[in-house]
């Protein structure tokens, strides 16, 4: 007998939508502790039983053979943990499958610890996260598009846990080169290719904090500093003060941007000597 499943998306659904598994619709905690409701969303930072997670505690649910309703919804999917979701809730011969567990884990991994995790999962599963999280944006693409590349990522993903293979991805070479290696995690290197991605190179060679350039067009660089989590040392506000102050001294103007984990140079790239760079730099 087979069943007959559906599945939602639509951004105006309610926070627990009748008849159906509201995934990450914007339910409240107690609706998620409700065991009437099938009801999966996150809360706060725990891990316990009331906070295991959504896709965790879906695939728990399911695995344990909670009685689920035949439509899945969700408002969008936002990341990787809500199509592995649908994935679970479209192919429930997933859900005996001993690659399964493993697999569900790296991705709320991955999910919930951001780009810094990518540095710890097999490269080629790392570039394949990363490839479904592009193929699948939140914004640009028509109902038509948007479903079919569902139907794509989701064989994607079954294929993977079943049979092991990722579609299109090939390890590459490392366009990083490190220059100089400090005390406490710190770096400072060089890349060809994409900031983002060397910064996981480097996160995956052991490093923690420092800076990466890449150099543009008349001299110009461009610098992604990057500290790997809040327990780094790394004060990216007062550097983006001084390399601002140093910026404005030559007529530049102070477009250098900082949050908690990142330091961005200017758009255009900046003029400041990486030598000027690294003195700041290694000294907060």
């Amino acid at each position: 007998m087979s069943l007959d499943l559906n599945v939602r998306i639509e951004p105006d659904l309610p926070s627990v939508v009748d008849g159906a598994i509201s995934f990450e619709t914007g339910a409240t905690k107690e609706q998620t502790q409700d065991p009437s409701l099938c009801v999966y969303e996150h809360h706060g930072e725990g891990w316990g039983p009331s906070d295991r997670g959504s896709l965790p505690a879906f695939f728990e649910d399911l695995i344990q053979g909670k009685p689920l309703q035949l439509t899945f919804a969700t408002k969008s999917v936002q990341d990787i943990d809500t199509l592995v979701a649908i994935a679970l809730f479209l192919h429930r011969d997933l859900a005996v499958n001993p690659n399964t567990p493993g697999f569900v884990y790296t991705v709320v991994f991955v999910h919930r610890q951001g780009l810094a995790s990518l540095a710890h999962v097999e490269e080629s599963l790392a570039r394949f996260l990363c490839m479904l999280r592009a193929y699948l944006p939140e914004k640009g693409l028509t109902k038509q598009v948007f479903s079919e590349r569902l139907s794509t990522a989701l064989g994607w993903v079954r294929e993977y846990i079943c049979n092991g293979q990722i579609p299109h991805v090939k390890t590459r070479p490392s366009p990083v080169r490190v220059l100089q290696a400090g005390l406490n995690g710190f770096v400072f290197a060089q890349t060809t290719g994409s900031l983002v991605d060397g910064w996981v190179d480097l996160y995956r060679l052991g490093f923690l904090r420092g800076f990466l350039i890449q150099i543009g067009k008349n001299d110009r660089l461009h610098v992604l500093a990057a500290r790997k989590s809040f327990y780094v040392e790394f004060d990216l506000a007062k550097a983006s003060y001084l390399l601002n102050s140093l910026e404005a001294s030559r007529g530049e103007p102070r477009a250098w941007e900082a949050d908690p984990l990142w330091l961005r140079s200017p758009e255009a790239g900046t003029l400041t000597l990486s030598t000027d760079i690294l003195k700041i730099l290694s000294k907060i």
